[in-house]
């Protein structure tokens, strides 16, 4: 029966399936034997004894059993002297009664004890320091007196701005009617020249009719103001004033434009292009564009007329206001 599985295996082909499950077979009751750690003490194991106390050499125990006075305050006699030592006259200075806090000498023209100003050195200090230097550097040629610290307050070395600076320092004037200057475009299309600083009750004219006046720039609206005729179709990006059914004011901040459009009396359409280019503070030496008296007094006129027009009337020329 053997044999015919053997031939079966080898006439198939898996005889390395066969094999591969034999050693899984005989691998699995391997893997779930638990061997104890490497080093792990056995339970039977008895603990080792306790190592005895190693011996000292006969000089170390020499050093031990000293009762040298020296060696008790920390100096050796001979070439074996600590260098971390302090210096013999330094501990007499310090285990002497003035360095214990005994009061010393009483100042000179004074009935008691004053007390010690900040940051002085001690006398019994002062001469411990000495003694302790002439022996170290051989004299005055030691190490020299500690510097008294002295303390500063946080408060005194901060500094607190000057009234100069700030009183020098002036709020930016905000922009009003008075002081705005406005730059616009006005043409048939969209990039043609620009008009600096246009005068307020500027007019504005297609084919000879007037369409529209700029009045003034409005600080709460943050925008300039146009007075237009009730006649014509205002479309773009703008907010228009609606009044009686007809838009009367138009109101463009900085970047707006507007399309002024209007039916000529031969039925033509035609349109014009109000652009707010910038709208900013007019400079000091600034030039403003001079006008007559009378120019004046005609630009007032015709923005009066046209801010009186009602819906229907007819547009005015620019002859409206000459006598």
């Amino acid at each position: 029966m053997l044999r015919n599985l053997i031939d079966e295996v080898r006439s198939r082909r898996v005889l390395a399936f066969a094999a591969l499950g034999v050693l899984v077979a005989l691998a699995l009751p391997l893997l779930f034997l638990k061997s104890a750690p490497e080093g792990a003490p056995d339970a039977n194991t008895a603990a080792p004894a306790a190592a005895e106390q190693a011996k000292l050499p006969e000089r170390a125990a020499r050093l031990l059993a000293t009762s040298d006075a020296g060696a008790a305050g920390g100096r050796a006699k001979g070439s074996a002297q600590d260098p971390f030592s302090p210096p013999a006259a330094y501990r007499a200075a310090i285990e002497s009664p003035t360095a214990n806090g005994s009061a010393g000498p009483a100042p000179a023209g004074g009935g008691g004890s004053a007390p010690a100003a900040a940051g002085s050195v001690p006398a019994s200090s002062a001469a411990a320091q000495k003694a302790a230097n002439e022996q170290a550097g051989g004299g005055s040629k030691g190490l020299s007196s500690p510097v008294p610290a002295v303390s500063t307050s946080p408060a005194a070395t901060t500094g607190t701005p000057s009234d100069s600076s700030t009183s020098s320092r002036k709020p930016a004037r905000s922009l009003n009617a008075a002081n705005a200057a406005v730059d616009i475009r006005y043409g048939p299309k969209r990039d043609t020249r620009i008009r600096r600083a246009i005068p307020r009750q500027k007019a504005f004219y297609i084919h000879g009719k007037l369409v529209a006046v700029f009045v003034k720039y409005s600080p709460t609206r943050k925008a300039a103001v146009f007075a237009v005729a009730p006649g014509l179709h205002v479309t773009g990006d703008v907010k228009c004033r609606v009044i009686n059914g007809a838009c009367r004011y138009v109101d463009l901040p900085a970047g707006a434009h507007a399309w002024l459009t209007m039916v000529t009396a031969n039925r033509t359409i035609v349109s014009r292009r109000l652009d707010v280019v910038h709208i900013k503070r007019r400079t000091a030496g600034g030039r403003t564009r001079a006008t007559s008296a009378s120019s004046r007094s005609e630009a007032a006129c015709l923005a009066r007329k046209l801010v009186a027009m009602e819906r229907g009337d007819a547009l005015l020329g620019r002859n409206a206001c000459k006598n």
